[in-house]
């Protein structure tokens, strides 16, 4: 894939797209006191101080959580050396090779390892300029920890998030977005935090309707 379709479909820019767009980031993530990770320091957390999010709530929007979106959390949310995880045997699986779970439970936030991919679809374009919170929403469709991972990352970073998820999914996922923004309309507005939700109440369980709703935003 060249460098063209590497930017343009996957965001992932190797130069300063838009600098003005840059520097709004940097001047809101300095206002917010937001700093972001790098994808090294989440792929080897030993390479990020290991009391940097100490005392902090692993569940609160506190961009020092940000620092705790990787594998390497148990249920408090203090580092391990080795991901929490369980080994399926032969005699259980019937497969010949063990199977090794891994519990995205541990993740910050979300309780779900769906907020790491949704950091590293925005991070990119914050840092090269692809992405301007001043003026850009952040579109998170899915069936639901991903737009819910989406909406944490937004808000911790001062962007605008909009979750869209079918109403057919588990309570759960609206439960959690119910108490990330101000009330529970189908449209919900948040003035302190900027982002946005939308629950398409009597629409069926399809991730065609979430893009359908993304086609009709990019007008907005």
């Amino acid at each position: 894939m060249d460098a063209s379709a590497l930017a343009g479909q996957l965001g992932l820019a190797d130069k300063i797209v838009d600098s003005q767009a840059l520097e709004n980031s940097v001047a809101l993530c300095a206002k917010n006191k937001v700093v972001l990770p790098t994808f090294a320091q989440l792929a080897d957390p030993s390479k990020i101080d290991a009391d940097y999010a100490k005392g902090v709530d692993k569940n609160a929007p506190d961009a020092r959580n940000l620092f705790r979106v990787h594998w390497y959390n148990n249920m408090r949310g203090d580092r391990v050396s080795v991901p929490d995880h369980v080994v399926l045997p032969s005699s259980l699986t019937g497969v010949a090779s063990p199977i090794i779970v891994m519990f995205g439970d541990r993740f910050p936030m979300i309780t779900a390892h769906k907020v790491l991919a949704a950091y590293s679809c925005l991070a990119p374009r914050i840092i090269t300029g692809q992405f301007d919170p001043s003026r850009h929403r952040a579109v998170w469709p899915s069936t639901g920890n991903y737009a819910r991972g989406g909406v944490a990352i937004s808000r911790i970073m001062g962007s605008r998030g909009v979750a869209v998820l079918p109403a057919g999914m588990s309570q759960e996922r609206f439960d959690w977005l119910d108490k990330w923004v101000s009330d529970r309309a189908i449209f919900v507005s948040c003035a302190e935090n900027n982002y946005w939700a939308v629950r398409p109440e009597s629409t069926p369980c399809s991730l065609a309707v979430d893009w359908q709703l993304c086609a009709w935003w990019r007008g907005d």
